[in-house]
């Protein structure tokens, strides 16, 4: 299964929503120790025939009249490309990406991929220069951004039980899910056809300008009905030059599509109430869903005209702020298209799957926030 759990996934949202802390442990590192036997060869070395299975078990058979040794040699599993679906609470992390060069700034690859080294299912070479995994993410997080499922793809020893000897690894903040196998031009960026992020927010975010804030704040239903308003402002392919940085009006990765964005009804926590923003798009740039949401919020607030939105999409440049980064988390990705071609071929299986079930009863081109 790539999908979460219904328990894991319920613990990283929660600790998005509650902004409870995190503690890291570190697991008991497992060590296999291989034990190899072998017999003492007789001192007339006799003629020898070599067989080889499918098995990647190289056999020797020496035949002589008094004495037979047999020798085993275990080489390496071959590699597979696939593909590995985790999550992560990104509370004290620098953000998704990886840099071996980078001892300082702790990151989710640095504990996904030392977890696949300890485990043998790929080689401390690979670690240190990822290009030879041939690996990918679908998509890139920012500082404190979290992530209730998540994918990578990459070339690594096909373990029996990986999913569990990794999260043995692994700080409960991060959870590995499953593990499959996938077509070789398979490339978990470049292959998604849609991200789908959602934003928790306290709705007193969205007390007007005029009004004292504070946990109380319970929104109205006009103001609920003026956050969906402008919130669809965004449909559609527009210019987002002015929701990331480094981006010229004229640069064409500046354009790009949102599917649809949704606001869910209020929810109370811990006597704060709660909404969720959730924006699923093609693929989305640095910090552009943290600046939609602000944008949001100002407007709503009234400290921002009405016509901001479509002010930002014009050439003048605009200083949009960021909203913080621990109310956002990567929900789902989308591989309609791979599904359709690779999914039902007889050696791959479909990558996506149902969704999880998160409710409690007693919660630069396709580099993503």
């Amino acid at each position: 299964m790539l999908s979460p759990s219904r328990s894991p996934a319920q613990t990283i949202l929660k600790a998005v929503v509650t902004t409870a802390s995190t503690v890291i442990q570190e697991s008991t590192s497992v060590i296999v120790e291989q034990k190899e036997e072998s017999n003492d060869a007789d001192d007339n070395e006799p003629l020898k025939k070599k067989f080889k299975d499918d098995t990647d078990v190289e056999v020797e058979t020496s035949i002589a009249t008094t004495t037979t040794t047999t020798e085993i040699r275990l080489r390496p599993p071959k590699k597979r490309k696939v593909c590995v679906s985790f999550g992560y609470c990104g509370a004290g992390y620098f953000g998704l990406q990886r840099n071996a060069k980078d001892k300082v700034h702790r990151t989710i690859e640095d504990e996904l991929v030392e977890a696949f080294v300890k485990v043998g299912a790929i080689p401390q070479t690979h670690a240190d220069d990822m290009s030879k995994m041939a690996f990918q993410r679908a998509a890139r997080t920012d500082k404190g951004v979290s992530a209730v499922a998540n994918l990578v793809s990459l070339k690594l020893s096909p373990l029996e039980n990986l999913t569990q000897l990794v999260n043995e690894q692994l700080p409960e903040q991060i959870r590995m899910f499953g593990v499959k196998r996938v077509a070789a031009s398979f490339n978990s960026k470049n292959s998604c056809d849609a991200r789908t992020y959602i934003y928790i927010l306290p709705t007193y975010a969205f007390c007007p300008i005029e009004e004292i804030t504070s946990e109380s704040y319970r929104v109205t239903s006009e103001i609920l009905k003026l956050i969906k308003d402008v919130s669809s402002e965004y449909l559609g392919s527009h210019n987002f030059h002015n929701f990331t940085s480094g981006k010229k009006f004229t640069d064409p990765s500046a354009r790009r599509h949102i599917f649809s964005i949704n606001i869910a009804d209020p929810f109370i926590k811990e006597n704060v109430e709660f909404t969720i923003i959730t924006i699923k798009g093609q693929s989305f740039m640095l910090h552009q869903i943290r600046k939609m949401i602000s944008l949001i919020i100002a407007i709503v607030r009234g400290i921002a005209s009405r016509d901001t939105i479509q002010q930002a999409y014009n050439a003048d440049k605009i200083d949009v702020p960021k909203a913080p980064p621990l109310g956002l988390v990567l929900e789902k990705l989308h591989y309609d298209r791979y599904d359709k071609k690779f999914g039902k071929d007889g050696q791959h299986e479909a990558l996506m799957c149902e969704e999880a079930d998160l409710d409690d009863d007693d919660d630069e081109n396709g580099a993503d926030e």
